[in-house]
């Protein structure tokens, strides 16, 4: 099952499916059913194209980024709450376990984005325990592990770790992060793209833990842009698919009633 969720996900990505329609497209042409085949071809062409801008890509990811607003610690007016953070999650992300290349470059952006944000909000917290996850996904290391170096050589005792490298979705590190923190006060660090739908799949498991997004991509300038700027690139269709991917996940979980706790009939 989860093997196909994530072939599925992949071609349903706006690269593949935009490429899939413009192949089909041309076979179109070939069959001679040039209106048809013209029409689908540059639906795809110009989808391609418009994802690939930064207005489309930024509007696309904007309002998953802005649903929780970036995790302040007020040294000097900390609240009870926030005093008594017991847990620090960071979620996994992608990786790659080459032990040839230095730690930091094994990991992704993602990845490093949410482990530096956690070791930074563990040391703003020093009684927090840092819950660690992520599976290895056919890499030599899991994310949890690959977190859990990082996090001592950038000065977090090992005694203050717990690593959950079993799950391989975030619905799985909810169901298995959750019985872990309980009720008691608990920051969650991952991508502010992939907040929404991680705070539901943890609210669906009963726990209510306190956004502290990372990893933002929708940026704006105080001054205005060089018209450059809004030409086609490869990094805003990277944000597209980012968003996509987002609005996939939601899907699924909607449809199979995950982000409810239930099981889709």
């Amino acid at each position: 099952m989860f093997l196909a969720k994530k072939w599925l996900g992949s071609l349903l990505l706006p690269l593949p499916l935009l490429l899939l329609l413009a192949g089909i497209g041309c076979l179109l042409l070939v069959a001679q059913k040039r209106r048809s085949g013209a029409g689908l071809l540059g639906l795809a062409l110009l989808s391609l194209l418009l994802l690939s801008t930064r207005p489309v890509a930024n509007a696309l990811i904007r309002p998953l980024e802005t649903q929780y607003p970036p995790y302040q610690v007020k040294e000097h007016e900390l609240t009870s709450a926030e005093l008594e953070v017991k847990h620090i999650i960071v979620l996994g992300a992608a990786q790659v376990a080459d032990p040839r290349l230095p730690l930091l470059s094994q990991l992704g952006h993602a990845g490093l984005s949410r482990i530096s944000e956690g070791v930074r909000l563990a040391h703003a917290y020093p009684e927090a325990r840092l819950i660690v996850s992520g599976y290895a996904g056919g890499e030599g290391r899991s994310s949890a592990e690959l977190y859990s170096l990082v996090a001592q050589e950038l000065g977090i005792d090992a005694t203050r770790l717990a690593l959950v490298p079993e799950p391989k979705d975030t619905a799985e590190e909810a169901a298995a992060i959750a019985p872990m923190i309980d009720s008691e006060p608990t920051l969650l660090v991952t991508s502010a793209s992939h907040m929404p739908r991680s705070m539901a799949l943890f609210q669906a498991q009963g726990a209510q833990p306190i956004a502290a997004p990372v990893g933002h991509h929708a940026k704006e300038t105080a001054g205005s842009l060089p018209l450059y700027s809004y030409l086609p690139k490869a990094h805003y269709l990277e944000r597209s698919e980012i968003a996509w991917h987002e609005y996939l996940g939601s899907a699924w979980h909607w449809l199979t009633g995950q982000n409810t706790g239930k099981t889709a009939p």
